[in-house]
């Protein structure tokens, strides 16, 4: 999960990265076997030598620094993508503006 460090210039962080974390351990969780780990770069090598991952998981793109780890460490890509209306960002939308009644 690119934390804020990561995502300076590169993205807008519409959701705080501690709900963004949450939010994917839970949907992670109810997917496969994942682990959710902070990264503090586009370049996901560090990580990788760090946590000797099998495979990687991204949403709708693939940044080019990403695909080289993946090639340079032998690892699986695996692609989570969300119907249009049920993309990350659209979830995490209806996450942050949803109204809670108790």
């Amino acid at each position: 999960m690119l934390t804020r460090k990561a995502l300076k210039g590169y993205k807008d962080e519409v959701v705080p990265f501690k709900d963004r974390m949450e939010i994917m351990k839970m949907v992670a969780s109810g997917l496969w076997n994942i682990e959710v780990v902070p990264q503090d770069s586009l370049d996901p090598s560090e990580n990788i030598r760090k946590y000797k991952p099998q495979a990687i998981a991204s949403g709708d793109g693939w940044e080019k620094c990403e695909l080289e780890a993946i090639k340079k460490f032998r690892l699986k890509k695996v692609n989570i993508n969300f119907p249009k209306k049920h993309s990350s960002s659209a979830i995490l939308n209806k996450f942050c503006n949803a109204k809670i009644h108790i």
